[in-house]
């Protein structure tokens, strides 16, 4: 019978609990008494629920990665084509000679663009692979930022770049040399 009444007000802050509540709605403590296979079921959802969270993270990481990757490559070696084809269209030939640009300049251009892209395909994937194996969280973190950095080329590159990013940085617990704080915080909550 003392459970129950315990279980009527929080632990923490007092505040009168409605029935079924687990999380205190004033301060979110979490409700005492659950039965423990319950409580072993909600840790379990919530280590997987992060688990989730940096598999999508890799994927993302991939997403944006590899046509930066293939971009990189496309540039590296067809850097004579490429300048040819900006030199010759007229919408680029326009630009070129707006801001005056000689053929060699453009091509230096294009060689030093490959050389960006292709760091931040490579470090986007190497990223990505160290997020699936949950590995390495530093190293993760650092090689994201600068494929976000060195591949950006716009709006959409940088949102996706720095969405991932956000998903590593928010999925540390699930990278194993991490797991275990995981671990002593679940046990704080539940």
């Amino acid at each position: 019978m003392e459970s129950n009444e315990q279980q009527n007000f929080c632990t923490h802050c007092g505040h009168f609990l409605q029935q079924g509540e687990r999380f205190c709605p004033e301060c979110g403590t979490r409700v005492p008494g659950a039965n423990p296979e319950e409580v072993a079921r909600e840790k379990a959802e919530l280590k997987e629920a992060v688990g989730k969270q940096l598999r999508w993270a890799s994927i993302l990481m991939l997403v944006y990665s590899l046509p930066f990757l293939a971009i990189g490559v496309v540039f590296l070696f067809g850097a004579d084509a490429v300048t040819d084809y900006v030199t010759s269209t007229d919408t680029f030939a326009s630009y070129v000679d707006y801001y005056g640009l000689t053929a060699d300049e453009v091509h230096s251009y294009v060689q030093y663009s490959s050389v960006a892209f292709l760091a931040s395909g490579l470090c986007g994937v190497g990223s990505a692979v160290l997020c699936w194996k949950r590995t390495k969280y530093w190293a993760a973190v650092l090689l994201c930022v600068v494929s976000v950095f060195a591949g950006s080329t716009g709006f959409v590159s940088l949102f996706l770049g720095l969405l991932a990013f956000w998903m590593i940085v928010a999925s540390k617990p699930a990278f194993r040399e991490y797991e275990g704080k995981l671990d002593d915080a679940l046990s704080r909550i539940f």
